[in-house]
């Protein structure tokens, strides 16, 4: 996968009379090898923390693996002799870069104005009927399939003002259609059936069954 966020402190909410609050920290996670997995802090420097995410994005940490800048000297090293860095989130063993292939302005738009989720919903509703008969995940998976999901779509995300572009949903055809089939899948089955559907196109989860089934795990110990 990618860096995690880095957030690793405990916080508790103390509330005064005047109805305002203050959240105090009272511990900090650690991982079983003792680190922190909570990113560095200084003194002043509030906007550079609140936009550390957005910055390891410009810098390219999430497609590059050599973009992501570690702390030499916060470096532990494990029983198995692999070398881990605390502060700044967790870095995994093995890298995978945000896969932007299908991702296009039209995929965008959509999605950030909830209309695949709208859209779902709606369809569920209207066939609720139908689609009850199914009880698995996996058999809902293949009837939707064969359903025109995507075209009927399109029609309903430009009732809502997003244009067609055929180019554009042509090249992100792949996540808008699994995006359909896992938010109908929800409203029907619940998150069982969202999850294991949703990470039919999830690269960093299919990375991990492909080591998995390789019988691959960590990388291998350093000669001593």
């Amino acid at each position: 996968g990618r860096r995690s966020f880095g957030k690793g402190l405990v916080q508790q909410q103390i509330p005064f009379s005047d109805g305002s609050a203050i959240r105090l920290t009272i511990a900090r996670y650690y991982t079983p090898s003792g680190r922190s997995i909570q990113k560095e802090y200084k003194m002043g420097d509030i906007e550079d923390y609140n936009q550390d995410l957005m910055n390891r994005f410009l810098h390219g940490e999430f497609d590059t693996k050599d973009s992501i800048k570690l702390n030499d000297s916060l470096s532990y090293e494990t029983r198995n002799g692999r070398i881990v860095y605390g502060g700044g989130g967790i870095m995994p063993d093995i890298f995978v870069p945000r896969d932007t292939i299908g991702v296009t302005s039209y995929l965008n738009n959509v999605v950030n104005n909830g209309i695949i989720y709208q859209f779902a919903l709606e369809y569920t509703n209207k066939h609720r009927k139908e689609l009850s008969q199914f009880k698995d995940y996996g058999s809902l998976l293949q009837y939707l399939k064969r359903k025109p999901l995507l075209d009927e779509f399109v029609i309903y995300a430009a009732s809502k003002g997003v244009k067609p572009r055929p180019v554009y949903i042509n090249i992100s055809r792949k996540i808008i259609n699994n995006q359909l089939h896992a938010y109908i899948a929800r409203n029907l089955l619940g998150d069982e059936a969202f999850y294991p559907i949703l990470m039919l196109e999830d690269k960093t989860f299919l990375k991990a069954v492909d080591i998995l089934d390789e019988n691959k795990g960590f990388p291998e110990i350093p000669d001593k």
